[in-house]
């Protein structure tokens, strides 16, 4: 069943007078919901609507169980308007840092069709596979940043506690200093005396790119710059094509219209090559162009896509090529990902190696110099 809906218009409405329940949810960083607490609360709330409860008291149940003080705080104000007369997609509509576009409209499908437990399940697996998928990144990635963190933490022992001591007993004696040596007396002279200006410099690099991520045009050079870069534009593009794909395919399965499930999709993609790529097909099929025209103009998209999309489109089949082309690149960026990743850990001791050695004889060269009396 095909459930025609508009773009949803979400603002944030909420009273100046309300204060935070406790300190800790005062907190801006406390003032968010991860994805593992809403896979929880839908496949919740899906069981229960299963079993027959009403949409008020399923919420009800739900409350209590809520670990989140600021998730549980919006929640409860959801239940009220409901039982105050509004529909639970203009409820939810009302938080949109915290139910997307994707779940919101999902919302108001299944409440135009009468298919709220449905589309609540529907969620459910979304985000429980949205969830795996996140898992499998960051377990893909946690070993190689475990070893370039002890790396960073090797080299500031380094040079925070053992140099300044090994300086006063080379002090007068730089002519028999290696470079290697001298290079990291001088970093740890650098931070002994002027910690606050690269603690400054630290935090002026991290607002600059706070700011520049905030400034729409340099967000797009950067994000073409990338898409110029080997091995990691091949992973970019898996990824970005299977986000949208995937997001727009189960949309689509929903009964959400293709024009609506491209407009929520491009909502919720984050790169701008590929938002302005959804723009194209939202304006080629409001022209009635079709769907499969603007895949055929994209240099960056695979040639397999392209043909894949036209035969579904030809053939009737184009929610069901869109969702096995959803997972096919899904599964190839797990599989990227995990070659890359492969790649770097042998990478990263390489380098750990080399730089413990060189540290190493940048201690060991000048003592030994020194006892054997070199001048």
């Amino acid at each position: 069943m095909a459930v025609s809906i508009s773009q949803p218009k979400l603002k944030i409405k909420e009273k100046s007078s309300q204060k935070p329940k406790d300190l800790f949810s005062s907190l801006s960083w406390s003032r968010r919901v991860k994805g593992k607490e809403l896979m929880l609360f839908t496949s919740q709330m899906s069981l229960m609507l299963e079993t027959g409860n009403p949409l008020n008291r399923a919420l009800g149940v739900m409350v209590p169980q809520i670990q989140n003080p600021y998730f549980k705080e919006i929640i409860e104000k959801v239940l009220e308007q409901i039982e105050s007369g509004q529909l639970f997609s203009e409820a939810l509509g009302k938080y949109p840092k915290v139910f997307s576009p994707l779940f919101i409209s999902m919302i108001r499908a299944g409440e135009s069709g009468g298919l709220l437990k449905q589309m609540m399940k529907q969620l459910a697996d979304y985000y429980r596979q949205r969830e795996e998928y996140i898992s499998a990144i960051r377990k893909a990635l946690t070993y190689p940043i475990i070893l370039t963190a002890f790396s960073i933490l090797v080299v500031f022992f380094v040079i925070a506690y053992v140099f300044p001591k090994l300086a006063i007993f080379l002090e007068g004696k730089e002519a028999l200093l290696p470079w290697s040596t001298r290079l990291l007396m001088g970093l740890s002279h650098l931070l002994k005396n002027y910690w606050y200006l690269i603690f400054l410099g630290l935090a002026a690099l991290a607002f600059g790119i706070r700011a520049l991520g905030k400034n729409h045009k340099a967000v797009a050079f950067f994000e073409r710059q990338q898409m110029n870069i080997p091995i990691v534009n091949r992973m970019l593009i898996q990824f970005y094509t299977s986000h949208f794909l995937s997001t727009l395919g189960f949309l689509m399965s929903a009964g959400v219209p293709l024009l609506d499930g491209l407009l929520i999709t491009r909502s919720l993609v984050r790169n701008a090559l590929y938002r302005n790529f959804i723009q194209e097909l939202i304006e080629s099929v409001e022209k009635g162009k079709g769907f499969s025209p603007p895949f055929r103009k994209q240099s960056f998209l695979p040639a397999a896509v392209k043909e894949m999309i036209q035969t579904g489109e030809e053939t009737g089949s184009l929610n069901q090529v869109i969702i096995r082309l959803g997972e096919h690149y899904s599964q190839e960026f797990r599989k990227g990902m995990e070659s890359f990743c492969g790649i770097l850990e042998p990478v990263i001791i390489i380098f750990m190696g080399v730089l413990v050695g060189i540290i190493v004889l940048s201690i060991i060269i000048p003592i030994f110099r020194l006892s054997s009396g070199a001048h």
